[in-house]
């Protein structure tokens, strides 16, 4: 987090160094567009970086690098639980230096809101979110991560369409394996076990490694009665994810809200879970 200390001390930049700054920002961003995954999370972050090794103020790289952050905290089986949580804290040390700087920075409101929900923190990330959307109503990202946190509010009703008007507003197909996995869980939190699973299954078309998708599709396919599929689904998070613990579910998805509506709603799923072998 040297980048936090030396940006205190940032003097003028020449127009050179902030234009390779901003080249850097852009090969980062470019970088995460095929799909979200370690690898790619990972250079991006690197080309944040650089950028705030030359630029230390550049919010669009503190936001980028923010939002790096935010994906190794959201699939923790990316890394091992002190890289997750040295990644939470300087995911939101790097966004409240972007608003410090920008106060009015929709992007950075947005991740801060991510951030905040991950860690637990449902009505910050909840005000987050509005005052994302009050400044940019038409950020997609922004509704969806909003609908995915009022799940945990106890709220599964309002998830889908938030869901909906994310996906008219970012045309983005990496992130529509996101906004698929956040309808399917509120889904079936809700009960609404097909419908789940035909929108886990869209989420895993689109991104096959997707591990949220994976868990609640072995859920819903357990519900159901189809315990084959159900095994077989569990056997590829396995393999991909081999190291994957119980306490990452319980911080994810357990202890993560104290919504009694919620936790009513999200024990009987850990059940299925647990019980075809994945959570450890």
């Amino acid at each position: 987090m040297s980048y936090c200390c030396k940006q205190q001390a940032a003097m003028r930049l020449s127009a050179p160094v902030r234009n390779q700054a901003s080249r850097n920002v852009c090969r980062g961003r470019q970088t995460r567009l095929p799909k979200e995954c370690a690898e790619l999370s990972a250079e991006a972050q690197r080309w944040y970086l650089t950028a705030l090794a030359s630029d230390p103020r550049n919010v669009e790289a503190l936001t980028g690098l923010a939002r790096t952050c935010q994906h190794l905290v959201s699939n923790p089986w990316w890394g091992d639980p002190q890289a997750v949580a040295a990644a939470s804290d300087l995911g939101r040390e790097a966004v409240a230096i972007a608003l410090s700087i920008a106060p009015g920075h929709a992007d950075a409101h947005c991740v801060q809101g991510m951030l905040y929900s991950a860690a637990g923190q449902l009505q910050e990330a909840e005000r987050a979110f509005k005052q994302a959307l009050a400044m940019d109503q038409a950020l997609g990202i922004a509704h969806g991560f909003a609908g995915y946190n009022a799940a945990f509010l106890g709220r599964a009703d309002e998830t889908l369409p938030a869901i909906e008007r994310a996906m008219r507003l970012d045309q983005a197909d990496r992130r529509h394996s996101i906004w698929f996995f956040f309808g399917g869980f509120a889904e079936l939190l809700l009960g609404r076990i097909e419908m789940s699973i035909g929108l886990l299954h869209k989420s895993l078309e689109r991104n096959p490694s997707y591990g949220s998708a994976q868990l609640f599709l072995t859920a819903a396919l357990s519900l159901v009665g189809r315990r084959s599929d159900a095994e077989r689904t569990a056997a590829a998070f396995r393999a991909q994810y081999p190291d994957y613990r119980t306490n990452v579910f319980e911080q994810l998805w357990l202890s993560r809200s104290g919504s009694a509506a919620y936790r009513a709603q999200i024990h009987p799923l850990f059940e299925q879970i647990r019980t075809l072998g994945v959570a450890h």
